[in-house]
Formats: C-alpha cells, structure tokens, sequence
C-alpha cells in the first residue's frame, strides 16, 4: 500500500526519512493465536503497536482487527502478522464503494 500521509506521527516519519521509504510489512496467517504460539516457543516476544510486549488476550489492533507486532530490529520498519480474515473484510471494505 502506498500511503501519503498529510498529518501525524506517519507524516513526522516521512518528513524525517524521507519518500521511497518501506515502513510496514504486512503477512497474514489462518490461526493468529496459533502464530503467537509459536513465535513465544521460538524466543520472540509479540508486541504492540507502540512496541510493548502483547498478551495473547490483546491481540487485537485499534481498528479491531487481530494483529501481532513483531520487535522492531530494522529502525522504523514494522513487520506485522494480521488475521487471515481480517485481511479479507479490509479488502471488502476498501472496495466496496467502487
């Protein structure tokens, strides 16, 4: 998705890094509670958006969406693991108006 933000903190970033730059990275996955799981198992700890450790009972995103963060370790680039479903009703909802 290519985004231009015209205010906060994402417009902050822009201005900062500059264009062309790669901020989020989205995967999707059936079973997100079985994705966290299995990141627990393998030594990473799921965050938030803001980076603070995530529960498997808040795995869900300010949209109400089901979404696990992964730590950042590539400066401001986001690597996220969203709901196979909920991927599904954005796309609906992003195109239902066309």
């Amino acid at each position: 998705m290519l985004v231009q933000p015209l205010a906060g903190n994402l417009k902050e970033l822009l201005d900062t890094v500059g264009e062309g730059m790669i901020y989020r990275h989205c995967y999707t996955t059936p079973d997100i509670e079985l994705a966290y799981a299995e990141l627990v198992a393998s030594g990473v700890q799921p965050e938030d958006e803001n980076g603070h450790p995530l529960s498997l009972e808040d795995l869900q995103s300010p949209n109400g969406k089901r979404i696990i963060w992964l730590p950042k370790r590539f400066g401001h680039f986001s690597l996220e693991i969203l709901e196979e479903k909920a991927l599904g009703a954005f796309i609906e909802e992003a195109f239902a108006s066309r």
